[in-house]
């Protein structure tokens, strides 16, 4: 009985593990994305700067338009792939987070209810090994007492027999 215990709670403890790591990765993988989003959204502002600086820096050349164009066609394109990476990626993401903490929660209650039947099975296996002991030692007595008529009996007849 104690291995099955011992091998019900392993297996309890091994998915609730699984179950927590693969939270802890997709949790990571939220914040890879996240991460990757915000720079790309860095980059597009930083570049959009150096645009505006650009313009209001004095220069006049005909090189100084097309800098600027380049640096906020660049800046669109880390706004695209921002875009693209905030989207569906980071929707799936979140559903799978969300999925895994409902899985979670409901491996929580399922062996919270577990344990609760482990609990009340083992009280009712020691109530029913106590029983079981004591109809033993009545059974027992009920021997002793028998044996004790039967020899008592038998000392009678062998006495009545002498005579």
């Amino acid at each position: 009985m104690a291995k099955r215990e011992q091998v019900a709670k392993e297996t309890v403890d091994e998915v609730t593990e699984e179950t927590v790591r693969s939270i802890s990765k997709a949790q990571a993988d939220y914040e890879q994305l996240m991460n990757e989003i915000r720079d790309y959204c860095r980059q597009a502002k930083d570049l959009r700067e150096r645009a505006t600086e650009l313009k209001w820096s004095g220069r006049t050349d005909s090189q100084v338009g097309a800098e600027m164009r380049l640096l906020l066609d660049q800046a669109e394109q880390f706004e695209m792939l921002a875009d693209k990476k905030d989207g569906h990626p980071r929707l799936e993401a979140l559903c799978y987070i969300e999925d895994l903490q409902r899985e979670a929660s409901a491996l929580r209650g399922t062996v919270q209810h577990n344990q609760a039947v482990l609990t009340r099975q083992l009280k009712e296996l020691k109530e029913a090994r106590e029983e079981a002991a004591a109809m033993v030692q009545r059974a027992e007595a009920r021997v002793q007492e028998t044996e004790q008529l039967l020899a008592y009996e038998m000392a009678k007849l062998a006495e009545l027999e002498a005579n």
